[in-house]
């Protein structure tokens, strides 16, 4: 694996890929331990490739490219990544998964209302999503998997 800069790591258990820095030692999403096991996909040197790269590798590979045009172009996403830290961001979701152990739009617009922050809970999960932290459950539902 790399010294500096970011690995996307594929787990060989769910075929999942996740970013990090450094080694990983399990899977995010599915609690497989890694160890030598995990396959390095990918090394990038910014967060900002990062984010595009786990996406595109979770994606089908007829959908990549379309994918990839979508997310270099999307100036608001790359924006919202200078607002906000991403390990705040991954706190707030963190705190917004419900009783029913689910994130909800309004789970995330209550949590940010309690945080004084004006950002959009939408915003905020498409964000979450893109970086692999939630899996969606249905309309209006996520999963944490971190």
């Amino acid at each position: 694996m790399t010294n500096g800069g970011y690995n996307i790591i594929r787990c060989p258990a769910c075929s999942t890929c996740h970013g990090r820095q450094g080694l990983s030692a399990s899977c995010p999403h599915c609690g497989q331990r890694l160890g030598e096991h995990g396959i390095l996909v990918k090394a990038v040197s910014s967060a900002e490739a990062l984010r595009i790269e786990v996406a595109l590798q979770n994606t089908p590979e007829e959908l990549r490219e379309a994918l990839r045009s979508r997310m270099v172009s999307n100036e608001s996403l790359s924006s919202f990544n200078d607002e906000v830290p991403s390990r705040t961001m991954g706190n707030w979701v963190q705190q917004s998964v419900n009783e029913d152990g689910l994130i909800t739009v309004r789970s995330v617009q209550l949590t940010l209302n309690k945080n004084h922050s004006d950002l959009d809970a939408n915003d905020v999960l498409e964000q979450a999503e893109v970086q692999g932290m939630l899996v969606r459950m249905g309309e209006g539902r996520w999963m944490l998997l971190e």
